[in-house]
């Protein structure tokens, strides 16, 4: 068996006219995986069908074995009764009479999703996002395949909620009972998943027949699908090169434009350590990797380490666009905030490819000099209100930028079709203009996300 992986297809940067497709959905080798949700079929009340994956395959009770404790896993899809789902108006999602829990109830990521026998247990609710996304409400963590892996048997897991095919879904529609039952209700008082955006409304749905009483009595609380991205009060995240190579990255190794795929090398300058390595010929566009991080929206508040190494060959003193990491917003268009190298300088640029037209700034940080390790920690408060949206920049703990505010804030609103939400999320690598005619090369040492200066740093 061997194993697909699925990396996200974004728009390119702002400075090229043609729109490079990175990468279509893959299949298991087992055999074509669907991915669309089967015909729901009615059943005294009960609407079932599959869960199906994005990136491929479906949510199967593992060897539709009908037991507590069973673990839950990508398979292929079919009809089989371990992959006929119901969605509960309580947040559950049952299969043969049992409901998808995390194992021993516990929040931590990597935590196993495995069933259980239906109950108030809050570990057991989840919220389903029109994104796609199946949050679970006492971890506010979602449904995954192991290590976003996309092949058959793979187990599943909760982790941070990033917008990745293989944290998508499809579900059946909702299965609305309409009359009592003797279970007992779930608490008034149990938590919601900390969140930075507003929580869904609630509604109270009519009750109904079936024969698989839901743990409800008169009234549920029910959280209808919402089109942002969960939210995420701590976010934590490591490229950690030595240990995992490109296993904390989506898009690898296929998000390039005239340059080979970026490798893992011995890095030039940390003993013992790895690094991802990039090489850029001249004429060549893009060589980038997206970390497996959940998207920043309006108020997040996060901290960017990034470290890397330019040997003397690098072209430092180019005149035109080089960047080498950016905070990008989805669909097309350029960034509201990148770091780029040029006229001998590490600089802050943005705004280029704001809805409402240009807000653009450009700000040397520091010398982009060669031969040696340059560590960044960029702080940014991501607001569209250029009065908030801050941005802060260390080198090597001396502080090099204090409180700018781009004049495009940090975030872009979304007034054109060309701007796909009002999130961003981050890349790396190596995109330039195809008139620099000199090659390139260079490592990324480390790159880590936090909540914190000291979290990163």
């Amino acid at each position: 068996m061997t194993d697909s992986e699925f990396g996200r297809a974004r728009a390119p940067h702002r400075r090229t006219w043609a729109l490079v497709s990175v990468l279509g959905a893959l299949v298991l080798l087992v055999g074509v995986l669907a991915t669309g949700v089967a015909a729901g079929r009615a059943e005294a009340a009960v609407v079932t069908g599959r869960v199906a994956n994005s990136a491929g395959g479906c949510l199967e009770n593992a060897n539709n074995a009908a037991a507590v404790n069973n673990p839950l896993w990508l398979n292929v899809c079919g009809t089989n009764a371990g992959q006929q789902w119901s969605r509960w108006s309580d947040g559950t999602l049952r299969v043969q009479n049992l409901c998808a829990d995390t194992a021993g109830g516990a929040t931590a990521s990597g935590t196993r999703v495995v069933l259980a026998a239906c109950s108030t247990a809050t570990s057991q609710r989840w919220n389903f996002y029109v994104a796609g996304y199946v949050q679970n409400q006492k971890s506010g963590l979602c449904l995954a395949p192991l290590a976003n892996r996309i092949a058959a048997k793979v187990v599943m897991t909760i982790v941070a909620c990033a917008n990745v095919a293989a944290h998508k879904w499809s579900v059946p529609a909702l299965s609305t009972p309409t009359t009592t039952t003797t279970a007992p209700p779930p608490s008034t008082t149990t938590p919601r998943p900390t969140t930075t955006t507003p929580p869904p409304t609630t509604t109270t749905p009519p009750r109904s027949t079936t024969t698989v009483p839901p743990p409800t009595t008169t009234t549920t609380t029910t959280a209808p699908p919402t089109t942002t991205l969960p939210g995420q009060t701590r976010q934590v995240w490591d490229s950690n090169f030595t240990g995992a190579g490109f296993g904390n990255f989506d898009d690898t190794p296929w998000n390039n434009v005239g340059a080979n795929a970026p490798v893992i090398v011995t890095s030039p300058v940390t003993s013992g350590a790895k690094s991802a390595q990039f090489t850029m010929p001249g004429g060549g566009t893009r060589s980038e990797i997206v970390p497996t991080t959940a998207e920043f929206g309006e108020g997040q508040d996060r901290y960017f380490r990034f470290s890397f190494y330019l040997p003397s060959t690098f072209p430092t003193k180019v005149n035109t666009w080089q960047v080498i990491t950016q905070w990008k917003n989805d669909g097309t268009g350029s960034p509201p905030l990148e770091l780029t190298v040029g006229n001998g300088n590490i600089n802050l640029e943005g705004g280029y490819g704001h809805p409402a037209g240009p807000r653009t700034f450009a700000k040397a940080l520091t010398p982009a000099t060669t031969g040696q390790r340059i560590d960044l920690v960029v702080h940014v408060l991501f607001s569209r209100d250029p009065s908030k949206g801050v941005v802060d920049v260390w080198r090597g703990g001396t502080q090099v930028l204090a409180g700018y505010k781009p004049a495009g804030g940090t975030l872009y609103p979304t007034s054109s079709a060309g701007t796909a939400t009002t999130n961003s999320y981050w890349k790396m690598g190596l995109y330039r203009d195809s008139a620099i005619t000199q090659a390139a090369q260079y490592t990324i040492e480390s790159a880590k996300v936090g909540n914190t200066y000291a979290s990163v740093a």
